[in-house]
C-alpha cells in the first residue's frame, strides 16, 4: 500500500465502525469494489475510495457525525454545508491536504477523502427519473462552479437561468431546498431502484442489486459490498471487469496534494491571489456559453461521425468482398482471429466512445444518441460472435442493444442478445452459491457455443471447485486438457493445470506452471488465487535460498531467482532475494548492469523514504547492495559504509562517515578504494573540490577494476556536464568564472589531461 492508501484506508475504517455501530448500510463501489474481489484490497495504482450509502442511512449517519466523529474529520455535503462545492458527500481528513479543482474557490474542508455516493430512491416511472435527473443537473450546476453538467443531456439554458436568479433573489439555501423537495421526495420503501446522486450521470440501480449487503475483504477490513457484485460489475465495467488493464489506461483522481500542511494554510495563500467573484461571474457564462451551444455542438459531432461511419462501412464492404471465404463458414469453422482482423477498423469506430458512449461523465451524451454503421446482417452476425467468442461480451451485447433498438434483430442475433443475458445469469448463480443452476446453463451455452473461451472459464471454475469438495479430480483434468487443447497460451487455463499437477506431483512440477500462468493471463481473479497459494510457500521459499546461498550452489540458486521474480514478481522480500542471487552469483555483463541500477535505484528510494528501512525487505536489498559492491570490489568493510552513505542525507552523519573511511587500516591495497569512498561521499556532501583529491589520490593507486570503473564514469559525466554547461554559458556571456570554479578541483591541466587518460584506458580507448 502506498501512503495514501493507508491514510484512506482508516478514513474507510472510521466509517465502516460508525455504521456497524449503528446499523447503517453502505457498499464498496467503483474500482474500490473491484479491488475487493481483484486485489482483496485496493488496486495498486488507485488513489481513492468510493462507497454508496442509500439516503436515509446518509442522513442518519449525519446526525451521528455531529457527536461521535474522530479527531480532525469531517462529514462534507452541500445538505450539511451549503457552502461544499460538490453534489455528493465526503468522509474528510481536516488535517490534511488534498485539493481537487472544484475546490479551489470553495470553502471545503478539503484534505484526503472518501466519496460517499448516495443513493436516492426512485420508482418506476422513467418519466419520475427524468424529471429527478433534469433537477439534479441544475442542482449540480449550481453546487460546483468548476464544471458543465447540462450540455451532455441537452439540459436547456432557460431553466438554468431561471434558478440561477431564484438563487440570487432567495439566496443559495431556498433555492437549493426547492431542488431538493423536487429531487428528494420519494421514501424508499416506495420504490424499488435507486439513482446515485451524481451530477455527471445519476445512474439506476435496483434495490436488490445492493441490499441485503455482503461482507469481503479489503486490506483486512470485511466491508459491505453489493448483494450481487458481479451483475454490478458487469453493468459497470462490462464482463472483462476482471482483467487488469494495461498501464497507459489505468488512471487517478487529479488533486493538489501537500503534506505537513492543512487546506486552510495553503488556502490563506493562495485565496490573496485569488478574486472568487470574477471566477464565479466567469464560470456562469461559461456554464450558459455551454448550454446554448450543445444542440449544435451535438449535431456537428453526429454528421462528422456519420461521414466517418461511410468510411468504415466502404472499407469493410472491400474486405469481405476480397476475401475468399464467406463470413458464416469462416464463423462456422470458428476462424475468430482472421475475422477478427477483418473487422478491425469497423471495431475501432463502431466501439469507440464517440460513437456509443459510456455511462460516465464525458461520454453520456453519444450513449443516449448513439452512430450505428449501417452494415448488412451477415456481417453484423459474424461481427458479434467474433466478439463473443474472443471474450468481449460486453461489447457484443451493447452493440445488439442499439441494434434492436436503432434498426432490428435477425432471429439468430436475438440468440445471441439471449444467450448473453443467460450467460450473465449464470455468473450471478456462482456468485450466489447455486452451482447446479450455473453448470447447467453452462452446458447448455456450450451447445451453441462449442468453444466459448467465457463459458469454458465458468465451468472450469465449477468442475474445479467440486473436484476439491470431493477429492476426485478425473473430470476437472480431462475438462482442463480439453480446454488447453483449444487455448494452449491462456494462462486462467494453465493456472487449472496447474492446481491439478500440485495435487498429484508436487510443488516442484507445479511452480513453473503457475508462473507461466501468471504471465499468460492479465485475469485478476487469476493473479489473486496464485498470489494466495504462493503467500504460503513464501517463508520456505526464502529458507531455500538462503541454503543455496550459503552452500554456494550458483546454478540452483540462479534459477530459483528466475522462479521466484516470474511467480512474485512485485513481492518486494522475492525481489530482494532474487537481487542478492543475482548479486552474488551473476556473470552475464548486461544482467549486472541491470541490477545495478535496480540496486541504486532501491538505495536512493530508502534515503528518500527512510521509513521504509524497518522490516526484512530493507535488510535483504542492503544485503544485496553489500554483496554487489563486494563483488565489484570493496573490501566487506569498506562496502557497509558505502551503505551508509547510500542511506543519508544528513551532513553531520556523511562527515563523521568520511572520517571514519578515512581512518580504516592503513593496508596500502586498500588506499586506493579508502579515498575513492571518501571521495563518493565528499562528492554526496557537494564538496567537489575535497572529492576530486579524494578521487585523484585514488587513481594513483591499484583500484579493481569495477571500482575505477565507477570512478570513470564519475569523471566522464562530471566533464560531459560542466562541458555542456560552460558551452551554453560561452554562447551568453564570458564563462571564464564558471570555468574557474569548475575546472579548479582538477587541480591543473596537466592533471585532468591525466585523468582524462586513465579513464579513457579504463573503456580501453587508446590515448
Amino acid at each position: 500500500m502506498t501512503e495514501k492508501q493507508e491514510h484512506l484506508l482508516q478514513l474507510l475504517r472510521e466509517i465502516d465502525e460508525i455504521c456497524k455501530k449503528h446499523h447503517l448500510r453502505y457498499v464498496m463501489a467503483g474500482g474500490s469494489l473491484i479491488g475487493v474481489v481483484r486485489n482483496e484490497g485496493f488496486i495498486p495504482w488507485d488513489d481513492d475510495v468510493d462507497i454508496y450509502m442509500p439516503r436515509d442511512d446518509w442522513d442518519k449517519f449525519v446526525e451521528i457525525a455531529r457527536t461521535e466523529l474522530p479527531p480532525d474529520r469531517a462529514v462534507q455535503a452541500v445538505d450539511v454545508d451549503r457552502e461544499f462545492t460538490n453534489t455528493f458527500p465526503r468522509y474528510a481528513d481536516t488535517a490534511s491536504c488534498a485539493i481537487h479543482k472544484h475546490q479551489l474557490i470553495g470553502k471545503d474542508k478539503a484534505g484526503e477523502i472518501v466519496d460517499v455516493l448516495t443513493l436516492d430512491p426512485i420508482p418506476a416511472d422513467d418519466r419520475e427519473y427524468e424529471k429527478y435527473r433534469t433537477h439534479m443537473m441544475i442542482y449540480s450546476e449550481l453546487v460546483n462552479v468548476a464544471f458543465v453538467y447540462g450540455s451532455r443531456w441537452e439540459i436547456p439554458a432557460g431553466m438554468y437561468l431561471k434558478y440561477l436568479l431564484y438563487e440570487k433573489i432567495f439566496g443559495r439555501d431556498k433555492t437549493l431546498k426547492k431542488l431538493e423537495k423536487i429531487m428528494f421526495s420519494y421514501k424508499e420503501e416506495e420504490c424499488d431502484r435507486y439513482a446515485m446522486r451524481w451530477g455527471g450521470c445519476p445512474f439506476l440501480f435496483g434495490k436488490d442489486v445492493m441490499f441485503p449487503v455482503k461482507y469481503m475483504e479489503f486490506e483486512g477490513l470485511q466491508v459491505m459490498v453489493p448483494n450481487r457484485v458481479s451483475d454490478y460489475l458487469i453493468w459497470h465495467y462490462g464482463d472483462e471487469w476482471s482483467y487488469i488493464p494495461p498501464h497507459e489506461e489505468r488512471s487517478s483522481h487529479e488533486a493538489i496534494t501537500l503534506e505537513d500542511s492543512t487546506y486552510e494554510e495553503l488556502r490563506e495563500e493562495y485565496m490573496k491571489r485569488v478574486n472568487p467573484g470574477k471566477i464565479r461571474r466567469n464560470s456562469v457564462f461559461r456554464k450558459m456559453y455551454h448550454l446554448l451551444t450543445a444542440k449544435g455542438r451535438h449535431r456537428l459531432s453526429r454528421k462528422r461521425n456519420l461521414l466517418k461511419a461511410k468510411a468504415v462501412e466502404l472499407d469493410l464492404e472491400a474486405r469481405i468482398r476480397e476475401n475468399p471465404e464467406s463470413l458464416e463458414s469462416m464463423v462456422e469453422k470458428r476462424e475468430f482471429a482472421a475475422l477478427n482482423e477483418i473487422f478491425s477498423q469497423y471495431y475501432q469506430i463502431q466501439l469507440s466512445k464517440e460513437f456509443i458512449g459510456r455511462e460516465d461523465f464525458g461520454n453520456i451524451y453519444p450513449f443516449y444518441h448513439p452512430v450505428l454503421l449501417s452494415i448488412s446482417d451477415e456481417a453484423f452476425e459474424a461481427a458479434m460472435m467474433t466478439l463473443i467468442c474472443t471474450e468481449r461480451v460486453a461489447k457484443a451485447h451493447r452493440m445488439l442493444q442499439l441494434k434492436e433498438k436503432l434498426d432490428h434483430l435477425t432471429p439468430k442475433m436475438q440468440q445471441m442478445a439471449d444467450d448473453i443475458v443467460l450467460f450473465r445469469k449464470a455468473a450471478c448463480h456462482y456468485e450466489m452459491k447455486e452451482k447446479d443452476e450455473a453448470g447447467a446453463i453452462c452446458r447448455e451455452l456450450l451447445g451453441r457455443y462449442p468453444e466459448n473461451p467465457g463459458v469454458l472459464k465458468l465451468l472450469c471454475r465449477l468442475v474445479m471447485e467440486r473436484a476439491s469438495e470431493s477429492g476426485d479430480t478425473s473430470q476437472a483434468e480431462t475438462l482442463v486438457a480439453h480446454t488447453l487443447d483449444i487455448y494452449p497460451d491462456d494462462g486462467y487455463f494453465l493456472k487449472y493445470k496447474a492446481d491439478l499437477v500440485l495435487k498429484k506431483e508436487g510443488k516442484a512440477q507445479a511452480l513453473p506452471l503457475y508462473a507461466e500462468a501468471r504471465e499468460k493471463t492479465n485475469n485478476g481473479i487469476t493473479h489473486l488465487e496464485i498470489d494466495k497459494y504462493l503467500k504460503t510457500e513464501k517463508e520456505e521459499a526464502i529458507r531455500n535460498c538462503r541454503e543455496l546461498l550459503n552452500r554456494e550452489k550458483k546454478e540452483e540458486a540462479l534459477s530459483w531467482a528466475s522462479l521466484w521474480e516470474r511467480l512474485l514478481p512485485e513481492d518486494e522480500t522475492i525481489r530482494g532475494y532474487a537481487c542478492l542471487v543475482r548479486s552474488t552469483f551473476e556473470t552475464d555483463s548486461e544482467q549486472l548492469s541491470e541490477l545495478e541500477k535496480l540496486l541504486y535505484a532501491k538505495m536512493a528510494e530508502y534515503e528518500e523514504k527512510p521509513e521504509k528501512m524497518s522490516g526484512e525487505d530493507s535488510s535483504v536489498w542492503c544485503e544485496a547492495m553489500e554483496a554487489f559492491l563486494c563483488r565489484t570490489g570493496y573490501p566487506k568493510e569498506y562496502a557497509k559504509k558505502k551503505i551508509q552513505m547510500f542511506l543519508t542525507a544528513d551532513q553531520k552523519i556523511l562527515d563523521e562517515l568520511c572520517v571514519q573511511v578515512l581512518e580504516f587500516d592503513n593496508d596500502e591495497k586498500k588506499e586506493a578504494v579508502r579515498y575513492k569512498l571518501a571521495g563518493d561521499i565528499q562528492y554526496k556532501m557537494g564538496c567537489t573540490a575535497q572529492a576530486f583529491a579524494c578521487y585523484r589520490k585514488a587513481l594513483e593507486g591499484e583500484l579493481p577494476v569495477g571500482i575505477r570503473g565507477e570512478l570513470a564514469d564519475v569523471i566522464l559525466e562530471d566533464l560531459y556536464k560542466g562541458g555542456k554547461k560552460a558551452a551554453a554559458l560561452a554562447r551568453k556571456k564570458d564563462a571564464m568564472e564558471y570555468l574557474d570554479h569548475w575546472l579548479g578541483k582538477y587541480e591543473n591541466l596537466e592533471t585532468l589531461q591525466g585523468l582524462f587518460i586513465r579513464t579513457l584506458n579504463h573503456y580501453g580507448v587508446a590515448e
